[in-house]
């Protein structure tokens, strides 16, 4: 029980590792001070807080959302937290544009011939 208590709270460096895409433990710590992340030691493992480590990660997406949609940040923020694309989609499209007529008439045909294809 504790165990599972622990995983969702810490992230283990090598996991950190995979995902920033860094090669060894002497990068990941120092991206780890860089952005002020305290490192533990449980066991024989190194470990750093994941909600610090995910806030950090999502730094950039945060000010971008915040420069582009200044408004809606937060919303379309908790869209990407529940990984809600389509709720995500109709936050940033406030009035979609359908445009409803027919194929066969977008493009004019050439020829009589195709013309008289077209509407047929």
């Amino acid at each position: 029980m504790q165990t599972e208590h622990t995983q969702d709270k810490f992230i283990d460096l090598k996991t950190l590792g995979n995902i920033l895409l860094i090669k060894g433990i002497q990068g990941i710590t120092k991206w780890c001070q860089d952005h002020k992340i305290p490192i533990q030691i449980l066991g024989k493992k190194r470990v750093a807080y994941r909600f610090l480590v995910e806030m950090e990660l999502d730094r950039k997406l945060l000010q971008d959302l915040k420069n582009k949609y200044p408004n809606k940040w937060e919303e379309l923020y908790h869209c990407y937290q529940d990984n809600d694309r389509l709720g995500y989609l109709l936050l940033i499209d406030d009035e979609p544009e359908l445009d409803f007529r027919p194929v066969s008439r977008q493009a004019r045909p050439k020829s009589q011939l195709s013309q008289a294809f077209a509407d047929s």
